[in-house]
């Protein structure tokens, strides 16, 4: 599998950005691939039996399945992530040791780092020739296990100096007071906001943001200087333009 990586602050557009360059047909979502591996799973895993492989061709019985075979499969798949990359999970582990944070928002992070990693080595398990792009990427957890809200820029190196390298990373760089602008426009439509700005005032969002924003350019610059493709884009361009520059860079990454 080729994997595609999307790293930026909360709030820059990578969903948008993500969601319009997947319409393009060139390069699948993540959920759109975790259906496709879990069919490959089912009709080549000797576990499945061919009952079962009948009933994944029945529309009412196809959901079901595949969400038991995905989650089977990212189960296994972990297991053997975790033998393959021990460096790296225990960096991530004494980042989540040091955590200033309170324990929910520990156990939180610690979810959806987990969450992301399992669904990526199942991924990579049962998908040979796709290119995948991911929004929630394993470049982009480096904002769940660092150790307190404000970061450390030498944790931040340690993670994507250890991490899995990515076959390419598209880097969405931003500037703070737009994103914080975003944000706030976000909140006030649909009263969201991801649990670290929470309670947070605009200066101290505008502290936090730019923290967030140097930690991509610091992905950025470990990961090419690894041997990854990169592509900088910027979050003040419009969506439809860095969309089609996206189709342009994986045509190159992946003909």
């Amino acid at each position: 599998m080729k994997r595609l990586d999307i790293l930026g602050v909360a709030g820059s557009g990578k969903t948008t950005l993500a969601r319009i360059s997947t319409e393009s047909g060139k390069v699948r979502s993540q959920s759109a691939a975790a259906a496709r591996g879990a069919l490959r799973a089912i009709n080549i895993n000797n576990s499945f039996s061919f009952k079962r492989r009948i009933m994944a061709c029945i529309p009412c019985c196809r959901q079901p399945l595949l969400r038991n075979a995905i989650q089977a499969g990212e189960k296994n798949a972990f297991a053997r992530f975790a033998e393959q990359h021990d460096a790296f999970l225990a960096t991530v582990h004494e980042s989540f040791a040091l955590s200033g944070r309170s324990q929910y928002r520990r156990a939180e992070g610690y979810y959806h780092f987990l969450r992301t990693v399992r669904r990526i080595a199942f991924l990579e398990e049962w998908l040979e020739d796709e290119t995948v792009l991911f929004d929630e990427s394993l470049s982009q957890k480096v904002y769940a296990v660092m150790p307190w809200d404000r970061g450390n820029e030498a944790h931040a190196r340690r993670y994507f100096e250890h991490m899995p390298l990515p076959t390419a990373l598209i880097h969405l760089d931003a500037d703070a007071a737009q994103v914080v602008r975003q944000l706030r426009e976000r909140e006030r439509a649909t009263g969201k906001l991801i649990p670290g700005h929470r309670g947070l005032s605009d200066d101290e969002l505008m502290t936090t943001t730019d923290t967030c924003l140097h930690f991509a350019r610091i992905g950025a610059e470990c990961l090419q200087a690894r041997g990854c493709l990169v592509l900088s884009l910027t979050a003040s361009e419009p969506p439809e333009q860095n969309a089609r520059r996206v189709t342009e860079f994986i045509q190159g990454v992946a003909p």
